[in-house]
């Protein structure tokens, strides 16, 4: 009784790991694309580009990135997360992790007091935390199983 009781905890356990991890890469993800559009400023003084060449540049970087992690986060929750309807706390999970990217990031390279945000790119910000649940659910949907007789379908 005391080992079964123990394997379930360790399955348990590792199941919990997989999903804060896989949370934890989703806010990554988001937070190294929103950073990117509100670093326009930094980049553009560091490598002397034009601000136009920047944002065409974090463009691409940002739509390839997009593509990639899309990939990589329909096969790690299709491997870790099997099929489980409980793959969806993720839509909850990021958020935590988000804030607190944010937040050192913030304390460690804070913004100059002479830089400024354009309106578009806060309208853009927005839009991506908002959006980005969607994003998530369209991933979790895609991965899961569609018919609940598959072996790896586990509820």
């Amino acid at each position: 009784m005391e080992y079964e009781l123990n394997s379930i905890t360790e399955v348990m356990m590792k199941y919990f790991l997989r999903l804060n991890t896989l949370s934890a890469l989703y806010a990554l993800a988001l937070f190294i694309a929103i950073e990117l559009i509100i670093n326009v400023s930094h980049i553009s003084e560091v490598y002397g580009w034009e601000w136009d060449n920047v944002y065409i540049a974090i463009a691409i970087i940002n739509v390839i990135g997009l593509l990639l992690s899309t990939l990589i986060f329909i096969k790690l929750t299709k491997k870790w997360m099997l099929g489980r309807k409980n793959s969806y706390w993720t839509l909850i999970l990021w958020v935590p992790y988000f804030i607190v990217l944010l937040y050192f990031f913030t304390v460690i390279v804070p913004l100059n007091p002479g830089v400024t945000l354009f309106p578009r790119f806060s309208l853009l910000i927005f839009g991506s935390c908002i959006l980005f649940p969607v994003y998530i659910t369209f991933i979790n949907q895609y991965a899961l199983p569609i018919r609940m007789d598959d072996p790896d379908t586990r509820l």
